[in-house]
């Protein structure tokens, strides 16, 4: 049996608009998404904009969520992940030491800063521990550069002043207080 070749055009005709047509839904489809995505990044709840569209808030979260997601998953994605809370000298976690002293981005156990108030009470070398001779290197608690009221305690991780020990002794004594 042979095709009739004028009922072949139309049925090929056909198919190319059926096939621009389910191209034209996609493209709609996803413009519609994105337009409900954008009213929730813009503000609006789940519920309100379910309401306002006729359509369940789970579906409008279905089509946010596949649309991108909402705000929240965002943030979340794109969160800056804090290191853990770890004595900068030594490396000890805070269940390993009795107190930790939290900086900007530096933290100091109680046995270092006994370790480094020795080291500015003898004025000399003690191990790991050493009084800085540089004049630009600045303590990693406040960012001021050594002086001579000011001392600077050196160690690979970073430095400590004279003046951020003191406050971290006077922290220390309150909390045993």
């Amino acid at each position: 049996m042979t095709l009739d070749d004028q009922m072949l055009k139309i049925a090929q005709r056909e198919a190319a608009r059926f096939a621009e047509s389910e191209r034209e839904a996609l493209l709609a489809r996803a413009d519609y998404h994105t337009a409900v995505r954008r009213l929730h990044l813009a503000g609006g709840s789940l519920r309100e904009i379910a309401e306002a569209l006729g359509v369940s808030h789970q579906r409008v979260q279905q089509i946010v969520n596949d649309a991108g997601g909402s705000w929240w998953r965002r943030v979340w994605r794109t969160r800056i992940v804090k290191r853990d809370a770890v004595c900068t000298y030594c490396g000890l976690p805070p269940s390993e030491v009795a107190k930790l002293i939290a900086g900007p981005n530096v933290y100091i156990c109680d046995a270092c800063v006994a370790r480094a108030e020795k080291a500015v009470n003898a004025g000399a070398d003690r191990g790991p521990v050493v009084v800085s001779k540089s004049l630009t290197a600045r303590c990693a608690f406040c960012r001021k550069r050594k002086s001579a009221a000011r001392p600077l305690i050196a160690q690979p991780a970073g430095n400590i002043c004279g003046e951020c020990l003191r406050v971290c002794r006077q922290i220390l004594d309150d909390r045993a207080a």
